[in-house]
């Protein structure tokens, strides 16, 4: 702190940017406390201007934000945040877990030992004790073809496939984020867990897969939200079952709890509604969710 009060930090700071401030209120109390350290930055430099940008955040999480960074009476610009090329779909897991996981392995290696490049790029949200298991299964059933083309190095650049996480080096992750962001990349699925988060745009990720429900919707939204970022059609499935949103798991909010649970009425206007959005145009509801997809009269729903 004696260092940003010195005399060249007072002169020369220009302005406080705090982006993706929904972590203030995600990870300020116990996971990253320097985030709710952020107003004593302010303090430090009272006469500079301070923004504070996020894509999602309700009016209560916004006057959260507000107070956390001592923003008093601050000028606010709002959109709407809804992603209209993303569809939404929960499914609820049926089985034992390792059986329903086992499944979904088996229909993606299936796919991707076909299509390799052509697979379109999919990220697959997971408990850190999934993600290694996940990644030992596509290379045993994918083999030498878990690399392409068929005679290239055995190499991570070269693989169809990677897992990203906490636990893996600063290097392993850049280098999967690098591969990530190249159009000639052969990456085509990543098991991740929460650890793929921040400052990821990507824009051609086709697919967000959970298995399991994040803890809260401002979780959800976000890395559903890392779907179609070239504004091309997406999709955004959660796989749960009645143990993922039970009243005794810790942490889980009751809106994810009741998004799950929802059976009448859209999924978009819901997450939506989460974050204190009403104002929902939506013109094709077949490419809504899953809800809206079975109440649509138009022909092609229908033949």
């Amino acid at each position: 702190m004696e260092l940003l009060q010195s005399k060249p930090y007072q002169e020369s700071v220009q302005s406080i940017i705090v982006d993706e401030a929904h972590c203030i209120l995600e990870w300020g109390l116990d996971f990253r406390k320097d985030y709710s350290n952020l107003a004593m930055l302010c303090a430090t430099f009272p006469t500079v201007p301070v923004v504070a940008l996020t894509a999602t955040a309700s009016k209560a999480d916004v006057i959260l934000i507000k107070e956390s960074l001592n923003l008093k009476k601050p000028v606010e610009i709002t959109a709407n945040p809804d992603r209209p090329n993303i569809f939404y779909e929960k499914i609820i897991r049926k089985g034992n877990d390792l059986e329903f996981f086992q499944e979904l392995l088996h229909n993606i290696a299936t796919v991707l030992l076909k299509k390799k490049l052509d697979y379109p790029l999919t990220i697959l949200y997971l408990p850190l004790k999934w993600c290694g298991y996940a990644f030992k299964y596509l290379a045993k059933h994918l083999g030498k073809e878990q690399y392409y083309p068929l005679d290239a190095e055995a190499i991570p650049e070269n693989r169809l496939f990677a897992q990203f996480h906490s636990p893996q080096t600063n290097a392993m992750k850049n280098q999967i984020l690098t591969e990530l962001s190249s159009p000639l990349s052969k990456l085509r699925v990543v098991f991740a867990t929460v650890a793929l988060g921040m400052g990821i745009d990507i824009p051609c990720i086709r697919h967000v897969i959970h298995v399991g429900p994040p803890h809260t919707i401002r979780e959800y939204f976000q890395e559903t939200g890392r779907a179609g970022r070239d504004r091309k059609q997406s999709t955004a499935v959660l796989y749960y079952n009645k143990r993922d949103i039970a009243m005794s798991r810790p942490g889980i909010s009751d809106s994810i709890r009741e998004y799950c649970k929802l059976e009448d009425s859209c999924l978009r206007m819901f997450l939506l509604g989460c974050l204190d959005v009403h104002d929902v145009m939506k013109d094709n509801p077949h490419v809504c969710c899953s809800y809206c997809k079975m109440q649509c009269k138009c022909s092609e729903c229908t033949t």
